[in-house]
């Protein structure tokens, strides 16, 4: 081996030492980085959840299917995970309004019922000196919702820095006021609040409390995300769409099926169909007419149903009657005709999707369920 030899040799080796140590090095700092930014938080009230979350993606909600089922089995365990702390976000645990001291001048304003942290982040806005509610309509006109998620705004006639401040609704608002507070959902069915959603809603707000010389308070947003992502995960395994079906022959005349819905206490608007109770919709239908069929779609959307058990009893009463009158079978989403066992397996697998969400906090038809899963 002559000297050039050997020098290419050891330039080349230690080339490659280099190149091998600098990508070590860019591993490693990468890696602390996304760590730093992006790792778990032992802040987050919500879960206890160290699970991974690799190749997790939101599904759109319903039962899956089975090779053995009519109805399939559901997927994924982390309701179980929930600790059962959630409370309706706009009340108190049991559906009343908190007890608020409000002196002569406030009695003209209405009080903000409390606001659940565990599905909304507050911005807070303190004005140096105070201000009436024509100050921030514009802002509340403009920023009412992010990506669907509700922004709601409560004012306060002093300075908010005691959680004693007593809160009122900004619109409308009487008087005048020291404090703005901004709530920001983290979360519903368009996905969890993201870094860009959460940087356009303080951009805005900070802008406002600039052009008012007035000072924000407001959340560490890698943990608002990282909370945001864990509540999303949490309501993905929770969240469930159930679509029945009924197919009447075209021979059978469509004010025939429409009289025999009206009789059992469904409603129609526009081309939808609804059956309510006092608590709201408990479940929507449409008809589809297609050359040789009409199909009745029936749908349950079950966390925003106050009685989603009562309403597929409902469904699959209504649709016995127009199988025993027309020879109209009760079919699933795939299309396969139901029988009597696997609606049967239909009700215990509704049965457990409900018990689920009330043991979560999220007791279908109640407001914070409404509005997480919105």
């Amino acid at each position: 081996m002559n000297d050039l030899q050997l020098t290419l040799l050891i330039v080349g080796g230690g080339g490659i030492a280099a190149m091998i140590g600098y990508n070590w090095w860019q591993d490693y700092r990468l890696r602390k980085q996304a760590t730093e930014r992006f790792g778990e938080t032992d802040q987050d009230p919500l879960l206890n959840n160290n699970s991974s979350k690799q190749n997790y993606e939101r599904t759109e909600p319903g039962f899956t299917g089975a090779q053995d089922q009519s109805i399939g089995t559901y997927q994924g365990d982390s309701q179980k995970e929930l600790s059962g702390e959630f409370t309706d976000p706009l009340s108190n645990s049991d559906g009343s309004v908190s007890d608020l001291t409000i002196n002569d001048e406030n009695l003209k304003n209405e009080p903000q019922n409390l606001i659940d942290k565990k599905i909304f982040a507050d911005f807070i806005i303190r004005f140096d000196e105070t201000k009436d509610a024509n100050t921030w309509k514009s802002l509340t006109d403009g920023l009412e919702q992010i990506n669907r998620k509700r922004i709601v705004y409560s004012a306060s006639p002093d300075s908010a820095d005691s959680i004693e401040t007593l809160w009122f609704k900004a619109q409308p608002y009487q008087g005048m006021a020291k404090s703005l507070k901004a709530s920001v959902q983290i979360a519903n069915r368009k996905g969890p609040l993201s870094s860009i959603e959460f940087s356009e809603v303080l951009g805005k707000l900070k802008r406002f409390a600039e052009d008012q010389n007035a000072d924000i308070e407001f959340p560490e947003m890698k943990e608002v995300v990282a909370k945001a992502e864990t509540l999303d995960q949490a309501a993905a395994a929770l969240d469930t769409l159930l679509g029945l079906h009924c197919l009447l022959p075209d021979t059978v005349q469509e004010s025939i099926a429409v009289d025999m819905l009206a009789a059992a206490g469904w409603v129609q608007k526009g081309h939808q169909w609804f059956l309510s109770d006092s608590s709201g919709t408990l479940a929507t239908m449409v008809i589809h007419n297609a050359p040789g069929k009409r199909l009745l779609s029936f749908s349950i959307d079950v966390p925003n149903s106050a009685e989603p058990i009562k309403a597929l009893g409902d469904i699959v009463t209504v649709c016995h009657g127009m199988n025993e009158k027309f020879g109209a079978p009760l079919m699933d989403d795939s299309g396969r005709t139901l029988s009597t066992q696997a609606i049967e397996g239909i009700y215990n697998q509704l049965i457990e999707r409900v018990r689920d969400l009330t043991d979560s906090g999220f007791k279908p038809g109640t407001p914070i369920a409404r509005i997480l899963f919105s």
